[in-house]
């Protein structure tokens, strides 16, 4: 029988983990281990002219903050440094010395970019039959070490596609499914993370905005006497606009960590690996849509410390009710009073993009929804606070809604088009800032690997 394992676990980066056995006591989630437990994430690969970096934290309990609700054998969060589940607060460890060893005796020296953000030198990538031994100095002067690891096996993608699929519970949506194999037979564990990017063009986008002329409300003298006639009323123009705001495009990283077993498997490959599902209403799939993968071919130490991980994950908090025995990672402190949480991976890289259009398996369909909880079917005719230009006033008793002056200032409208006027009604319509500018969504500035072809 074939066995095939895929690993699913919550976490915003490629590597996450924990490290040296852990069995948690109250002495572990004491206020007085005010200096909390060291996590770091640190994956070296064979990729050339890409940076490679260690990332260290501390995470340690918040004790003092009486909404967190947490139970006190709460573990540590194994997630990314920089995200803190419930119960957990995580800072970035700096002004530490973090070196990596080879077994050639070449040191690797790692310099601290940003807070808790160790990189190793450009030129630097990880090479086969070559031993790695991470060494970590914290600024108290505490120490750390891996044990040795090295490349294992190769990382190949035989093939990386999306199709239309439904899903076990019914929705319909986006499969993308990869094919993978192991050339040289030597590993049979693999860990995935993937980047994906998409287009967005912002649905009501005209090319003017709005410029405020007078905002009203100014006392209007008399020239001769003084005296006080009246009030300004508001006043806008439309000026065309000065960037992209119709197309823009947003990268995501992959929220979760895939991990396959292909031990048993014909000649180590794997057929068919679904690595993402997007539900056919999600707007990620609007327009273009690409997606990077990342495929790491890993020890069975790598394997074993996620499949470990996984049976600790009881529901959606994932880490932030996690109740474990010990859990066995690869990195220890020279003193058994500093706990630390990490895995430290050397690994084979593969890579392979993916782009397709909408229209290529929706053709003809509506697009899914826009991004946020507002509809942009709907628009919207606030007053202009100018009496001769806006329509009938409400009935006594009642106000309009808030005029258009004040939206436009907080940013909340987009010119859309002209209006006659009715009750509480000015002469412009107006539509959500998300939905005629699509830079509240993502970005204008086109990724450099972008192609429509």
């Amino acid at each position: 029988m074939r066995k095939r394992t895929y690993i699913l676990l919550l976490s915003i980066m490629a590597l996450s983990s924990c490290i040296e056995p852990i069995d948690v006591s109250p002495a572990v989630n004491s206020t007085a281990d005010s200096s909390g437990i060291l996590v770091v994430e640190a994956n070296l690969t064979d990729e050339q002219g890409t940076v490679q970096q260690v990332l260290l934290s501390r995470s340690r309990r918040i004790e003092s903050d009486s909404t967190v609700n947490v139970e006190d054998d709460v573990l540590f969060n194994p997630n990314t440094p920089f995200i803190s589940p419930r119960g957990l607060d995580v800072a970035p460890e700096q002004n530490a010395t973090v070196e990596a060893q080879t077994s050639a005796g070449n040191l690797i020296v790692f310099t601290e970019s940003e807070p808790g953000i160790y990189k190793a030198p450009d030129t630097f990538f990880a090479e086969r039959d070559t031993g790695y031994v991470l060494n970590i100095t914290t600024a108290d002067g505490a120490r750390y070490a891996s044990t040795e690891m090295r490349i294992i096996g190769s990382s190949r993608i035989n093939d990386l596609y999306a199709e239309r699929v439904t899903s076990d519970t019914g929705v319909d949506g986006m499969g993308i499914f990869v094919d993978t194999t192991d050339p040289t037979n030597e590993t049979s564990y693999f860990r995935y993370a993937f980047e994906e990017t998409y287009k967005i063009i912002a649905p009501n986008w005209r090319p003017f905005e709005f410029e405020i002329i007078e905002e009203g409300g100014e006392p209007i003298l008399d020239e001769d006497t003084g005296d006080l006639i009246g009030f300004t009323v508001p006043a806008v123009r439309l000026i065309e606009k000065k960037r992209e705001e119709r197309v823009c495009f947003k990268t995501d990283p992959s929220q979760d960590i895939l991990v396959a077993d292909v031990s048993g498997l014909d000649n180590n490959t794997v057929i068919r690996n679904q690595l993402r599902f997007i539900n056919s209403n999600n707007p990620i799939l609007s327009h273009r849509y690409s997606i990077m993968v990342k495929q790491m071919a890993v020890a069975f130490e790598s394997y074993q410390f996620y499949e470990n991980l996984r049976n600790f994950t009881q529901s959606e908090l994932v880490f932030s009710q996690i109740q474990p025995g010990p859990l066995e990672g690869n990195i220890a402190s020279e003193s058994s009073q500093n706990k630390v949480i990490g895995f430290f991976d050397v690994s084979s890289v593969a890579k392979q993009r993916l782009y397709f259009n909408y229209e290529d398996f929706y053709p003809g369909e509506p697009l899914p929804p826009y991004f946020g909880t507002v509809t942009c079917d709907r628009f919207l005719a606030p007053i202009l606070g100018d009496p001769e230009r806006d329509g009938p006033p409400p009935p006594p008793n009642e106000q309009c809604p808030q005029p258009l002056v004040p939206r436009i200032k907080l940013g909340l409208v987009e010119w859309l088009g002209s209006n006659d006027p009715g009750v509480c009604e000015g002469p412009y319509q107006v539509t959500p800032t998300i939905c005629g500018d699509c830079n509240i969504v993502g970005s204008n500035i086109v990724p450099e690997f972008w192609t429509e072809e």
